[in-house]
């Protein structure tokens, strides 16, 4: 079916254009806590960076740069996130951590459960965070 035929059945939809809008959507949205989980993990990474590897000179200079990117992009991140929040277009549902591990998450490709969307965006940032700490340990107990 095309994108065409289905904007003219929503047209001619019996329901008007009010009552549909009025109308709690099925799927949510991310919850904030994956992207605290997200950013907080990049924050442990970039931490972890600077106390295991800042010994003065290039290095220092490039963790500078390193954080620098860090920050310009979690700011980007924070705008484009500012501008879609409250967007009318996309209403969302509120829901508990818990029912959002349940409930299906609306994405570009689809819905997902909020499960693997929690794993879809934690995992990397995590496993990054968990293994800069442990090359840290590494290199601390070897130098």
């Amino acid at each position: 079916m095309s994108n065409r035929t289905r904007i003219e059945q929503a047209e001619a939809s019996p329901v008007s254009a009010d009552t549909r809008e009025g109308q709690a959507p099925t799927e949510t949205g991310v919850h904030t806590a994956v992207a605290v989980i997200a950013v907080g993990a990049a924050l442990w990474f970039i931490a972890m960076s600077w106390l295991d590897f800042a010994r003065g000179g290039e290095i220092d200079y490039l963790l500078a740069i390193v954080t620098l990117f860090f920050v310009i992009f979690f700011t980007l991140f924070l705008l484009t996130a500012s501008y879609s929040l409250h967007d009318p277009r996309w209403p969302l549902r509120d829901t508990s951590f818990r029912e959002f591990l349940r409930a299906k998450v609306g994405t570009a490709t689809g819905t997902m459960r909020g499960r693997d969307v929690l794993i879809e965006i934690a995992l990397i940032p995590v496993s990054l965070a968990f293994a800069a700490t442990l090359i840290g340990l590494v290199w601390s107990a070897l130098h």
